[in-house]
């Protein structure tokens, strides 16, 4: 695929810009120029392509979704879309404002939402039980892929850590004083689960 995912993890802006203008001179020269317009136009919907733009007002680099049409009279456009790609965190229970505020703190280019799902992960899903999950948003799939690549080891470290406790041993030393409560720990510890779709 043509865009700013070659070249490895650590694309630069100018690379970035580079390969979105390269991708646009190639389609261009197959005839696909960008439709901007708002006027309605009938055409098949031929292709459809993850990349990204330029947002000239935010001078950002946003997800885009480009689609391309072939017109009856053998006229060609495309349409670029721009999306965000968003991620999902499963947090302790009772924790997921804490976990917000620190990655709005931490991460600036994310927008977190609450919002609850059916967790197919729990022993009685079918009864229509909802779980809390904090909705992740970036701006690109660069920004998605630096959050993952912070987060992951430490939701690793995080589920091993609930599998080897349960729920009997954290009453226990809740309750015995044998140890301290799991909101004691920092915001980090709170995220046991991350679900993405791609």
């Amino acid at each position: 695929m043509w865009g700013p995912k070659r070249g490895g993890r650590n694309v630069g802006k100018e690379q970035r810009l580079e390969a979105i203008r390269q991708l646009n001179y190639i389609d261009a020269k197959f005839g696909y120029q960008p439709y901007t317009e708002s006027t309605a136009r009938n055409a098949w919907l031929i292709n459809v392509q993850q990349s990204e733009m330029f947002d000239d007002q935010t001078k950002c680099i946003l997800a885009a979704v480009e689609l391309y049409f072939l017109e009856e009279d053998g006229s060609r456009f495309k349409i670029c879309y721009p999306f965000r790609p968003y991620l999902y965190l499963e947090t302790n229970q009772g924790q997921e404002y804490v976990v917000a505020a620190y990655l709005s703190r931490k991460y600036h280019f994310l927008q977190v939402e609450h919002t609850e799902k059916e967790n197919l992960d729990l022993k009685n899903h079918l009864a229509g039980l909802r779980s809390r999950f904090l909705r992740v948003s970036f701006p690109s799939n660069a920004e998605v892929a630096k959050f993952k690549r912070d987060l992951m080891p430490r939701i690793k470290k995080n589920r091993l850590a609930a599998q080897q406790a349960s729920d009997y041993t954290e009453l226990l030393t809740e309750y015995m004083g044998g140890g301290k409560a799991h909101f004691d720990d920092g915001p980090l510890e709170q995220i046991v689960d991350i679900r993405y779709f791609f």
